[in-house]
């Protein structure tokens, strides 16, 4: 009886030790995924205007007198001078490299529009930028023949939090997975849960969220593969971290001798 006791012990030690080692399973991306998966359908939504947004427009005129009338938003132009094989001006022959800096942001009021000079009042919630690019140009045009305008996204970021750090991204591209974002983000620590992730994304009626294993290839075949801007990554902490870290070398030995400890206190005890 005393020797099953013993094994008993000694067995229950082992497991509740090992409990908080972290495996490949736990941390691998895209398990089972195969190599001759079809190639994927899903393509990124184009990205709609909701309240709150705030667009980088910038107005390009043919004539000086509208350049000066939309100065904050035309491009600061830097001429280059003089060239030495030819002597010309070469700020009379192009228009320079544009500098942006100056654009100052137009907001998206909570009624779906924006104020712009000269135009007024512009409906632009549930369009993409390329809708409100159009719109707004064609406006321009009727102001003043040959004005046009270009229209982005100013506050274009996502953000992660839990065990994926907490931070604001801005986004390097506007139609970026959520694999290429965790990436630029932050690495998700090693007790991060992977199976449990969660998208909270905002649109005009509100905010959805999806929660979903990312190991898996499951997240491909949806809508949030791609990830918007304003969207929030949650990553959870896995429960096996209560009994602390045994990811490297040096946690292992570490873990190893505690159950050795273990053990032979057992054996002294019984």
């Amino acid at each position: 009886m005393k020797i099953l006791s013993k094994i008993f012990f000694i067995l229950l030690a082992v497991i509740a030790s090992l409990s908080s080692c972290v495996t490949s399973k736990q941390t691998d991306l895209l398990q089972d995924i195969k190599l001759d998966h079809p190639e994927l359908l899903v393509k990124p939504e184009e990205y709609k205007v909701i309240p709150g947004d705030q667009l980088s427009i910038v107005v390009y005129a043919w004539d000086q007198e509208t350049a000066r009338m939309f100065s904050g938003y035309t491009p600061q132009f830097t001429h280059q001078g003089y060239t030495d094989r030819t002597g010309v001006d070469v700020g009379s022959q192009i228009r320079g490299l544009e500098n942006t800096w100056n654009i100052r942001p137009t907001n998206v009021y909570a009624d779906g529009t924006i104020n712009f000079p000269y135009i007024g009042k512009v409906y632009v919630q549930g369009l993409t930028m390329l809708q409100i690019k159009t719109i707004l140009s064609k406006k321009l045009n009727e102001f003043a023949e040959g004005t046009m305008a270009d229209v982005t996204l100013a506050n274009r970021y996502f953000s992660v939090l839990g065990e994926a750090g907490a931070n604001r991204v801005t986004m390097t591209s506007t139609s970026m997975t959520i694999y290429q974002a965790l990436a630029i983000a932050t690495n998700i620590g090693p007790y991060g849960d992977r199976s449990k992730v969660t998208i909270i994304r905002q649109n005009e009626n509100g905010s959805i969220t999806k929660t979903f294993d990312l190991r898996s290839k499951e997240i491909i075949d949806t809508e949030f593969y791609y990830i918007q801007p304003n969207d929030v990554l949650y990553v959870p902490q896995t429960k096996s971290k209560f009994l602390g870290s045994t990811t490297s070398f040096t946690g292992l030995f570490g873990l190893l001798t505690s159950v050795a400890g273990v053990i032979i206190i057992i054996l002294r005890v019984f």
